[in-house]
């Protein structure tokens, strides 16, 4: 029975873990990354990208105190969809950009945890704070984006944008 238990676990485990990918710089998403199931209100919208900005704590002292945290963002392919009807490289292009700014206010997060939390004691006091700061910044810069380009559909600004998110990327990469 022990063993069936930890088997059932792995394969949860796997599963779960299987449905999410961790951003990556190496890694651009494919067509097949949405899984998710096309929302019933008549959506207007192409595709969505559901994303998620994760931590775990590496290293926890327990003669110092001092912790180390890792952040990153992570796609969930069960919530992203994409409508095939409309499917093309542009618009996979505009999601992939949805998932870049996400990882670039992972690293924004990283910075900031860096400068201000230390320890355990700096973590239970400041984390929440400074994760949702940078989440309600990552959702607003988001909304911006796709504002400005119209989903993705005006490509002259796709461009504009492709270039501002990678330099984000680069400026908040400081690990």
């Amino acid at each position: 029975m022990k063993y069936k238990l930890i088997i059932i676990i792995f394969f949860i485990s796997f599963f779960s873990y299987s449905q999410t990918i961790e951003w990556r710089s190496d890694h651009k998403l494919q067509k097949n990354d949405f899984q998710g199931k096309i929302p019933d209100n008549n959506t207007i919208d192409h595709a969505g990208t559901a994303f998620n900005i994760g931590y775990e704590i590496v290293s926890n002292s327990i003669w110092t105190g001092r912790m180390k945290i890792r952040t990153y963002a992570v796609f969930d392919k069960s919530k992203s969809w994409l409508n095939e009807s409309f499917y093309s490289d542009n618009l996979l292009n505009h999601e992939q950009k949805h998932f870049d700014i996400a990882q670039a206010f992972a690293y924004k997060l990283q910075n900031l945890i860096n400068k201000e939390i230390k320890n355990s004691k700096d973590f239970s006091s400041k984390f929440s704070n400074l994760s949702k700061l940078v989440g309600d910044e990552c959702l607003s810069f988001q909304e911006k984006y796709d504002a400005e380009t119209t989903h993705g559909t005006i490509p002259e600004i796709q461009k504009e944008y492709d270039k501002i998110i990678e330099q984000m990327l680069k400026e908040n990469n400081k690990n």
